[in-house]
């Protein structure tokens, strides 16, 4: 029993060790160090929370991930499911007289190997107007036009993104 509870003891120990080494191929390394991700690199991103007109507020921010990797000398710098956060810059609710739903977001960074990676990119959605239901309800009844509303906006989560890297990375692969 001594013996293995000193096994489990000493796999224990060692596993961290491990799991650090096999999790961090890239590090942040000084700008001198030469190898740089650059800024207007191209980044794929994947909304992970749905955005709606009518249930999500300007300033509110959402959950992103990396969808593809990023890569620069062969070697994975930004992995794919990295998470990221963005923002809504906009958000209008669906109203009267065939007023559609609108949405505006932007994406703010993702953070890959403990480092928060500034990003830049927009998202948008504008729900369809309903201006064929207020002309047909003006038509039959004048006030009636008054009910008839657009849609609003909405963007699924899975949706995909362009985005691209604000600036330069300093980068150094681990040995």
């Amino acid at each position: 029993m001594r013996n293995l509870i000193l096994c489990l003891a000493a796999f224990s120990a060692a596993t961290p060790a491990m799991a650090i080494a096999q999790s961090a191929p890239m590090v942040v390394a000084s700008p001198t160090s030469g190898l740089v991700l650059p800024s207007g690199t191209s980044v794929r991103v994947r909304t992970l929370t749905p955005l709606h007109s009518s249930e999500n507020k300007s300033g509110q921010q959402f959950d992103i991930e990396i969808a593809e990797d990023v890569m620069l000398d062969g070697r994975v710098v930004i992995p794919r499911g990295s998470p990221g956060t963005g923002e809504l810059t906009l958000v209008k609710k669906k109203g009267m007289w065939g007023k559609s739903g609108k949405l505006e977001g932007r994406f703010i960074s993702v953070r890959a190997y403990g480092r928060d990676i500034p990003i830049r990119g927009t998202l948008n959605d504008k729900g369809t107007a309903g201006t064929a239901g207020v002309v047909g309800a003006l038509v039959v009844l004048p006030i009636a036009g008054f009910f008839v509303t657009g849609t609003s906006a909405e963007i699924a989560a899975g949706s995909s993104f362009a985005a691209k890297t604000e600036s330069d990375v300093p980068i150094a692969f681990a040995k």
